[in-house]
């Protein structure tokens, strides 16, 4: 397994689903749920993709995602962010801090293969 995408996210369904799509490409999957474990694995593992649920308790993303991008090792990283619709502030948060994309919610659901394929697939 080359590829690696950190998972930030408490839903099973759709950590699952996201894990089922990364296995078929021979992709590793490693959940984080808090913000210095998130940290510590991006810098550790180098990863080819973050995924942030902007809605996981515990995290404040933009702080994140700031810290992240200031760092050479973690810069480059693309970062994909997802949030119910409904959250405009919170999205145009991370965007302004540096996700590479932020979805709601069902745009990420309905588009997870070709989202994902964009920076993992093989």
């Amino acid at each position: 397994m080359g590829k690696k995408v950190i998972i930030a996210a408490n839903n099973m369904i759709f950590t699952s689903k996201i894990m089922t799509v990364l296995d078929s490409w021979e992709a590793e999957g490693i959940k984080a749920i808090r913000s210095d474990e998130i940290f510590n694995k991006a810098h550790e593992l180098k990863p080819d993709l973050i995924i942030i649920d902007l809605n996981l308790n515990g995290i404040e993303a933009p702080a994140l995602i700031n810290k992240l991008r200031s760092y050479a090792v973690t810069k480059e990283i693309p970062i994909v962010c997802y949030s119910p619709h409904v959250l405009k502030e919170q999205m145009k948060a991370a965007k302004t801090a540096g996700a590479t994309e932020v979805l709601p919610n069902s745009r990420m659901t309905s588009k997870m293969t070709q989202i994902l394929s964009k920076y993992v697939e093989n």
